[in-house]
């Protein structure tokens, strides 16, 4: 059975599908259906469509077809429907003689030299666009639509189309840009430069902009369709060149199609470098190259200073796609779990929980590292390996260097380096590193470089490094990830070390308990640990794939919704840690009385990136629980990390402190830490420098003589009060 061809015009097609359009001089313009970025609120449309025959092209994104081809766009039925005859336009269109689509040199000659004396210095001053590049570009003047313009002549085949520039003097024009002939679609300008071309170029926004950068002895390229048009068939243009530098306008626009071009560039072109320029704030919120060059009156060298090197951050990149397990499981379920086989490492495990979890809010750009320390056999690296295995959300190594996140190994091409950099892999993961000490075993100078590598590495922007074999190498943008690690406990030096580069690194003490001889026994007879590891490495990832699943897009917080008290905890936490963790040169000096310690002016790191580090733990606790919102639950892992993440005596110090209601005195010390008195004068003098104590004593700064005591500060006494020792003791995480 045949089905009957139905006759429609093109107007009657866009008015079923609800497309608005205004006709006139026998075209139909109207906003173009494929993409929302060629939409605009100044005028129809950019999509124009011939009334009689239905052929239309979109003149930012270039989109070419006919009626038929917009119903299949559309998955309408294509097959059954035809044109209709325009009556009385047959004649008409057969007599008509097809309009040139380009021009000739000879005509953009003379519109060259038509250039009016005041737009030529309206050019160079205004514009700051060279003499030379002015006659170059063959930059003109002329009449058109009955309007007057600068004509910019873009080379298409053998011939040219004219992009036209309102010119600056008529006032009575409201069209910024038009082309000439009609008809022309988008160009890529300024291709000459790309020819023989292996160093770099630079993509700006506008044809004028392309040309300030050309009168500053730069290379570039723009597409004449503005920021939102980057066609790729133009990628190939760019293979073989180094460097490639995308600077579009400051505003919305700009930025989002300079990470279009950037993502397109990046991922097509694997042996050129993409970097990007994000012009300053004073440039405007409009802000262009011009504006950077003649305005603000900056160098080449300011310009080029300002590139940063493309790292892709799309969130399909930062949220790993993993399927819900067979059997998904709640919190509260794995917390069942690990408690009935390891009620030990429960805690240590709802830290890593935390940890990773933050990798699904959104607004986390800070990593967070957390090393836990105890002695050998002590189930470190159990705890590890209940989170090892889900390759998209883990990196595993049971031994690294700080070098390794980017390599300059001689025996490996610089091509080939890329292969074998850390930094990468680790990429939106969390890197599980079961032997840390090895770090902390270093030679002092080795240490402090490991840990400067450290220290740059965990800020999350990148890391570049220089060799003489290599150069410079190395990666910038957002490198977010995370770090479970275990390590033996550290020895002394390292705490002072870390303190003076900063540290980035935060600590768990296991304090696994001894078991005495029947549990020896009973642990003989019982299920071995391979078995429970894997029955609590089954859960882990079952809880993982769980929350993954129910964020794949990641999480938006909400942080107008959280209690003003809790955050004001995380304060007073990050305040707390950033004096225990303060450094302090101590010498020790003859006096008459006997031995007398004298102390420098302590080094005291900031509480603000500590604050935010906490406040993203706790917000990961939250997540893995359940929860949009701060409880005090998820303060108890802000706490218990704050009193283990300084050293060890200190860290220890502190704590007795606090069971002793805020006031203990030196004899107290040296019994309760097994230590002897110049040393635990020592460290009550050392918790004074810091500010978190009062030091009281008869003969300040002599040892041997007075019974002194530290008193805590009234700023921590919040440390002893009744809703601190209610957290503590609440070990529910839900």
């Amino acid at each position: 059975m045949n089905t009957k061809t139905q006759e429609i015009t093109p107007q009657e097609y866009l008015h079923q599908k609800g497309i608005q359009f205004r006709e006139k001089n026998g075209e139909l313009q109207f906003q173009c259906p494929f993409s929302v970025e060629c939409h605009t609120s100044k005028h129809a449309g950019h999509c124009y469509m011939c009334a009689e025959t239905g052929q239309y092209d979109c003149k930012t994104c270039g989109q070419k077809g006919n009626l038929l081809t917009l119903m299949k766009y559309f998955n309408d039925d294509y097959k059954s429907q035809q044109i209709k005859p325009v009556i009385g336009k047959e004649k008409k269109r057969k007599s008509v003689v097809e309009e040139p689509t380009t021009v000739c040199e000879a005509e953009v000659d003379k519109y060259a030299a038509a250039l009016p004396q005041t737009v030529l210095d309206w050019l160079i001053n205004e514009r700051g666009i060279s003499l030379n590049v002015i006659k170059t570009r063959k930059l003109g003047y002329g009449n058109f639509y009955d309007k007057n313009w600068i004509t910019i002549p873009v080379a298409v085949g053998d011939g040219y189309f004219i992009k036209l520039r309102k010119n600056p003097f008529d006032d009575g024009n409201s069209t910024k840009h038009s082309v000439f002939p009609k008809g022309n679609s988008v160009a890529l300008y300024g291709k000459d430069n790309l020819k023989n071309n292996d160093d770099y170029v630079i993509i700006c926004e506008g044809e004028l902009d392309m040309m300030v950068l050309e009168s500053n002895g730069l290379l570039a390229v723009t597409s004449t369709g503005g920021a939102a048009t980057f066609k790729d068939e133009w990628i190939r243009e760019f293979e073989g060149i180094n460097e490639i530098i995308v600077c579009l306008d400051r505003d919305k626009s700009g930025q989002e199609g300079a990470l279009k071009i950037s993502e397109n560039l990046g991922s097509a072109l694997e042996d050129s470098k993409v970097f990007q320029v994000v012009l300053p704030e004073e440039t405007g919120d409009k802000g262009d190259v011009t504006d950077f060059f003649v305005k603000l009156h900056k160098s080449v060298d300011d310009f080029m200073a300002l590139k940063q090197l493309y790292v892709p951050t799309d969130d399909s990149c930062r949220f790993a796609k993993l399927p819900l397990p067979k059997r998904p499981i709640t919190a509260e379920k794995w917390v069942s779990v690990i408690n009935k086989n390891f009620p030990a490492f429960l805690f240590a495990a709802e830290l890593g929980l935390s940890v990773i979890a933050q990798i699904l809010i959104k607004d986390v750009t800070n990593p967070f590292a957390v090393i836990l320390l105890d002695v050998p056999s002590s189930g470190k690296t159990i705890t590890i390996n209940f989170f090892d295995g889900i390759e998209e959300l883990v990196y595993s190594s049971d031994k690294f260097s700080a070098a390794s996140f980017v390599s300059h190994s001689a025996n490996v091409n610089r091509e080939k380096l890329k292969q074998v950099d850390l930094l990468p892999r680790v990429r939106y993961k969390m890197f599980l590193i079961r032997d840390f000490a090895s770090i902390f075993a270093q030679r002092e100078e080795d240490l402090k470089n490991s840990l400067g590598i450290l220290t740059r590495v965990l800020d999350g922007e990148g890391f570049e490094s220089d060799s003489g074999v290599h150069g410079s190498r190395g990666y910038k943008g957002e490198y977010l990830f995370m770090i479970l690690g275990a390590s033996t406990p550290i020895p002394p030096r390292v705490w002072k070390i870390m303190g003076n580069l900063g540290s980035r690194l935060f600590f768990l003490h296991l304090n696994s308990p001894d078991k005495n001889e029947d549990q020896l026994a009973l642990q003989l007879q019982d299920r071995s640990y391979k078995v429970k590891e894997k029955i609590c490495k089954k859960a882990t990832h079952d809880l993982l794939k769980t929350l993954w699943a129910e964020y794949p897009e990641g999480v938006e917080w909400n942080h107008s919704n959280e209690d003003p008290e809790l955050l004001k905890i995380i304060g007073r936490c990050a305040k707390l840690l950033s004096k225990l963790r303060g450094t302090i040169n101590v010498w020790r000096e003859k006096g008459l009385g006997g031995d007398e310690y004298s102390y420098t002016k302590p080094t005291i790191e900031k509480p603000d990136r500590i604050n935010q580090l906490l406040y993203n733990l706790a917000r990961g606790h939250t997540l893995a629980f359940g929860r949009k919102n701060l409880t005090k639950p998820d303060i108890r892992v802000v706490i218990e990390l704050v009193f283990d993440s300084a050293d060890i005596v200190r860290s220890q110090l502190f704590q007795l402190l606090l069971s002793y209601d805020g006031k203990i005195s030196t004899s107290d010390i040296e019994k309760e830490l097994n230590c002897s008195k110049p040393t635990a004068l020592k460290e009550m003098k050392a918790l004074g420098v810091l500010g978190i104590c009062d030091l009281e004593e008869d003969e300040p700064g002599m040892i041997g003589r007075a019974e002194s005591q530290i008193v805590l500060k009234q700023e921590f006494m919040w440390f002893l009060s009744d809703e601190c020792k209610e957290v503590l003791a609440n070990t529910t995480p839900y």
